[in-house]
């Protein structure tokens, strides 16, 4: 499978598979902020079938700190200014 980006739909749940839709470029909102803007899964189909433990792990993280995460220089979930 292939990884893609899902970008949050804005108002449902970001732990939820259900509040990301596919998307065919990457996010440049990684500069922190206040909501998740995308994740980052292994996955073709346009809504997510799940959301790994380590991602909802990062974007537990990413509410705590409003930065994306990890902060090791990969993200698998980014944070935009609202």
């Amino acid at each position: 499978m292939a990884n893609n980006w899902y970008a949050y739909n804005g108002f449902g749940d970001p732990f939820l598979p259900g509040s990301y839709f596919l998307s065919d470029i990457q996010p440049n909102c990684d500069t922190g902020g206040c909501m998740i803007c995308a994740i980052y899964l292994t996955g073709t189909s346009d809504v997510p079938g799940n959301i790994p433990g380590i991602i909802k792990y990062y974007i537990a993280n990413a509410h705590v700190t409003l930065v994306s995460q990890p902060t090791d220089g990969t993200r698998f979930v980014y944070v935009k200014n609202c």
